[in-house]
């Protein structure tokens, strides 16, 4: 998604005349897009915002602005924070930058070009409120783009060469026109998919609402990946509970067995959290028993990280940061050897 978004405000740019510099220091324009779903890569965008100062100080004509989800933490106070920063632009905003840029910039001559890749957003935004997801208070609620639209931008990738495409939201599977029909439009409304040798994918589900139907399309439409991304974030029903995500342990297990039993070979992925608020050595082992009888083909591992507009922020036993490496240490161990 953040590459998809990265994409749109490259692609205003390159409207407007300008290009791509080779190098940092040569730039006229320096957009860093943000994400702070983990205090991580917070951290790591402000020290990277930080190291921009200097470049100002050699070149006060130079604009530099902070893009995406960090813009909407209520919690700080970017110009503060950065008094050299130009411009703040929310995500999903490439119409602020429009407003920002002025025609008076020189255009360095480049070698590179932005070149979008195979991403269509779907739609933005999250209902869920997950207790540690900061995503509903940066992104917003859900929104989701029309299906002529979404179909326009396939067939124009595929036009460009594109062979792979997907499909992104931060909960595909509450696609407001349906998911399942928009997959068996791409293929029916004259985009030439077969013909391309085209793969569409999709991602994130949530297991909460994935559904039979859409476990059945992706079975019948040879265009389409089995593959499915499905976060799990833990393996025990009390935390699962705690996150707020609206499914147990045994209703996971029961969709990965529908899945299976059409699909054998498909690619199942997911996402896993230690260490969440209160989490015990029990449960936690609840996580690596899971792990270990669904045999996922990737996982992404995490330690719980605070984020302060969320619930699990709040929740009382938060785990010592050593405790929490030493889990997600652990979860990786169990990975490396029952991965397929």
């Amino acid at each position: 998604m953040n590459i998809y978004d990265s994409g749109k405000l490259a692609e205003v740019l390159a409207g407007q005349g300008y290009q791509e510099a080779n190098d940092i220091r040569g730039s006229d324009i320096i957009l860093v897009n943000t994400c702070c779903v983990r205090e991580n890569a917070e951290n790591r965008a402000f020290g990277f915002i930080s190291s921009l100062k200097n470049f100002k100080k050699q070149n006060p004509g130079l604009k530099i602005g902070i893009c995406g989800c960090i813009v909407k933490e209520e919690h700080i106070d970017l110009k503060n924070k950065f008094p050299f920063i130009d411009w703040f632009i929310p995500p999903n905003s490439p119409d602020k930058l429009i407003e920002h840029l002025n025609s008076s910039f020189i255009i360095r001559n480049s070698s590179l070009g932005w070149r979008r890749g195979g991403e269509v957003v779907i739609m933005h935004g999250c209902n869920n409120f997950c207790s540690y997801c900061v995503v509903p208070y940066v992104r917003g609620r859900e929104v989701s783009r029309p299906m002529d639209e979404v179909l326009e931008e396939i067939g124009q990738l595929i036009e460009q060469g594109a062979k792979k495409i997907m499909l992104l939201g931060q909960n595909v599977n509450s696609y407001k026109y349906g998911l399942a029909d928009l997959l068996s439009k791409i293929g029916s409304c004259g985009l030439e998919v077969q013909r391309s040798n085209v793969q569409i994918s999709f991602m994130t589900s949530h297991p909460r609402d994935i559904s039979d139907e859409l476990i059945q399309t992706v079975y019948e439409l040879p265009y389409v990946a089995k593959e499915f991304h499905l976060p799990l974030q833990s393996g025990d029903n009390e935390v699962l509970k705690m996150m707020n995500r609206g499914y147990t342990v045994e209703y996971y297990r029961e969709i990965i067995r529908r899945i299976r039993a059409l699909m054998p070979q498909a690619g199942i992925t997911t996402d896993l959290i230690v260490g969440f608020p209160g989490e015990t050595e029990e449960q936690f082992q609840n996580t690596l028993a899971a792990v270990k009888e669904i045999r996922f083909n990737a996982v992404n591992m995490a330690a719980y990280s605070l984020r302060p507009q969320t619930a699990a922020a709040r929740l009382p036993r938060h785990l010592s940061e050593e405790e929490k490496h030493k889990r997600l240490q652990s979860l990786i161990e169990v990975v490396r050897k029952v991965v397929i």
